[in-house]
């Protein structure tokens, strides 16, 4: 399947919450046109393909049997998801998924494979990268501004509503788990980021409001890699105010994100402090937001997927490779709570080598 030159055929299969603001970023997308949506609700789909003029389907064998979809989007409940992107890939399609690639790291890890032995592209939605002080924190790291990075600490969660809870994510058959199965895949991919591969982790989980067992309110863990760096994790169904904080401590340095609102701080190692409010940028935002209905992390890692077709390199959005690594982290940490002991992480043997980008951003001081 070539799409040649012109804009890439999406299918969005699932819009619900999620799906529709993935919906609304085809939209925005440059190289990107929406062709039709599916959902099992028919009045969901019906309302989600209004707002945007185009179709909807009965089933997705239809969708992929459409002309001119050359992109399936999965945005559905975690345990359809490998379903969902073995049938887009056996179609021919390329495929962006919405984290978790898999409920398991052996279906995640056979979807990779798949997409690898078709030529077709795999995309694993971790748009938080993408964020404006997240993506800023990875530019100077990469820069070698703070050094060797020695640690991770990553906070992330919400509180929890009722009518949250009262939905599929409480269902761990579903779900795959609870907070951590679905915050926990963020913040696992931006820790290897930070602190480069992991390889062994201690995880606990716990239970709390009265939910089944299986889903988690709590998860942490602390993620070890190659030289013995630290990463940290908590996940939480409880957090009362916020939504992710990355704090990152380097030999020579040292940065503090935080996503709600927009804020990154620390210094480097030429003794320069940062302090980046990002005031117009969450102006920008807010106002992007108006007019798309999507935020724009979203749009950039669309527009990422488009590039990296174009280039055939991996660019900054994550791959199912990620996707894979993101699911085996999270598997390592049920785990580890289930044995009590600390759970050591598989290096990849046959998975293709992790390109790295060249000319890597200088070092930037505010």
């Amino acid at each position: 399947m070539d799409a040649g030159n012109r804009d890439l055929g999406v299918l969005v299969v699932g819009v619900g919450f999620l799906g529709s603001l993935r919906t609304a970023a085809v939209a925005a997308a440059r190289g990107m046109k929406l062709v039709a949506v599916l959902d099992p609700d028919e009045a969901r789909a019906r309302a989600v393909a209004a707002r945007h003029a185009v179709c909807t389907l009965p089933d997705m064998a239809t969708g992929l049997a459409m002309p001119g979809v050359d992109l399936v989007i999965v945005a559905t409940p975690h345990s359809d998801h490998a379903q969902a992107v073995h049938a887009a890939l056996s179609a021919g399609k390329h495929v962006l998924c919405e984290k978790p690639l898999a409920t398991s790291p052996e279906d995640a890890r056979a979807l990779a494979y798949q997409a690898d032995a078709a030529g077709l592209r795999l995309a694993t939605g971790l748009n938080h990268r993408f964020y404006k002080p997240i993506s800023d924190a990875l530019d100077l790291i990469r820069s070698g501004a703070l050094g060797r990075v020695d640690s991770v600490r990553a906070t992330i969660g919400h509180s929890a509503t009722a009518e949250f809870l009262s939905g599929w994510h409480s269902d761990p058959r579903i779900s795959g788990g609870g907070t951590l199965a679905d915050n926990g895949p963020h913040a696992c991919d931006l820790i290897r980021h930070l602190l480069t591969e992991v390889v062994a982790v201690k995880g606990y989980v716990q239970q709390g409001l009265h939910l089944p067992e299986g889903c988690e309110t709590e998860a942490f863990a602390l993620f070890r890699n190659h030289d013995l760096g630290v990463g940290e994790l908590h996940s939480s169904w409880s957090q009362p105010e916020g939504y992710l904080t990355l704090e990152i401590r380097g030999t020579q340095g040292h940065l503090r994100v935080e996503t709600a609102p927009w804020l990154l701080t620390g210094r480097v190692r030429s003794g320069k402090a940062i302090r980046r409010r990002y005031v117009s940028e969450r102006l920008a935002e807010k106002a992007y937001r108006w007019r798309h209905g999507c935020e724009s992390s979203l749009v950039l890692e669309l527009e990422s997927f488009v590039e990296g077709l174009a280039t055939g390199l991996p660019g900054p959005a994550a791959t199912g490779w990620d996707g894979v690594r993101a699911a085996e982290m999270v598997a390592a940490v049920y785990e580890s709570d289930r044995t009590g002991e600390e759970e050591f992480i598989a290096p990849w043997r046959d998975a293709p080598e992790i390109l790295v980008r060249e000319d890597a951003p200088k070092e930037r001081v505010a």
